[in-house]
């Protein structure tokens, strides 16, 4: 597929997503929304992408849906045709068909992608925005990043499971206070509250993010499989039932070509090279 909103590229086993409407600070056009799809599918399918980036293009991550304000400025009357912006989505949902395709493959698709993913935040992540960038394993930002939910502002609800994503990542009562008040969550308050993994002078952002992605890139595909399969399953699990999971994980991993590759350059003091079986 030929993409015109977003760019996909691929080298040395990462792969990168950029979100490429700088003009428009990234906003999501449901355009966007489907090129997200068929490059997250992409991905999916590639054996040789070990890691997976989201990152973007000019002075913003992504502003949120794309609202055409030009064409409802001055309107007394507004229709919910007015303030759609994703009107295939909207279809679907009024089909039943619940989650629709753009949140099942961006959003629980980058959750169930048994690859690594780290989201890239040059600046303001809001609304969608937010939630792709939560969405993802890791976050890596610069002092530039900002953070708002964007939806409650609008007299919405969270729509692409922010709801769900920003509990476990900031804890209850910091993600009611920001859907609240609206409030910005700043690079400094986001990396302290754990929002951000890392956050690096603006200069270094895409530097820093490419030498985390490759360090990754050179480990066990089946041992980070696994290990994310865990993470993400075990919050819905005692840990009964976490510790049972485990072990069937490990009885898999430890039968694999990697594992063996792993304990033979330990024993000869070398660096291992994962192929992926």
């Amino acid at each position: 597929m030929e993409f015109k909103t977003i760019t996909l590229q691929k080298e040395e086993g990462i792969a990168t997503i950029t979100l490429n409407r700088p003009e428009v600070l990234n906003a999501a056009s449901e355009e966007m929304a489907i090129e997200l799809v068929h490059a997250m599918d992409d991905v999916s399918e590639d054996d040789g992408t070990r890691v997976l980036l989201i990152t973007a293009a000019g002075r913003a991550f992504c502003a949120g849906g794309d609202f055409k304000f030009d064409k409802i400025k001055g309107k007394q009357t507004l229709t919910p045709e007015d303030l759609d912006i994703w009107p295939k989505t909207t279809r679907e949902v009024r089909r039943g068909k619940i989650p629709p395709k753009a949140q099942r493959h961006i959003i629980l698709g980058l959750q169930k992608l048994d690859k690594p993913t780290i989201a890239v935040i040059n600046g303001v992540a809001a609304g969608f925005g937010f939630d792709l960038a939560l969405a993802c394993d890791m976050r890596i930002g610069s002092p530039k990043a900002a953070f708002v939910i964007g939806y409650t502002s609008a007299g919405v609800a969270p729509d692409s499971g922010g709801t769900w994503l920003m509990p476990r990542v900031m804890g209850v009562a910091k993600t009611l206070e920001y859907i609240f008040t609206g409030d910005p969550c700043t690079a400094e308050e986001a990396y302290r509250i754990g929002l951000l993994n890392r956050l690096v002078p603006a200069e270094q952002l895409q530097e820093e993010s490419l030498k985390i992605a490759r360090k990754i890139a050179k480990g066990s595909p089946i041992a980070y499989r696994l290990s994310k399969l865990q993470v993400y399953k075990g919050l819905g699990m005692d840990l009964e039932t976490a510790l049972a999971f485990a072990m069937a994980c490990v009885t898999i991993a430890t039968g694999s070509e990697d594992h063996k590759e792993a304990i033979r350059s330990f024993a000869e003091k070398k660096l291992p090279e994962f192929k992926d079986r």
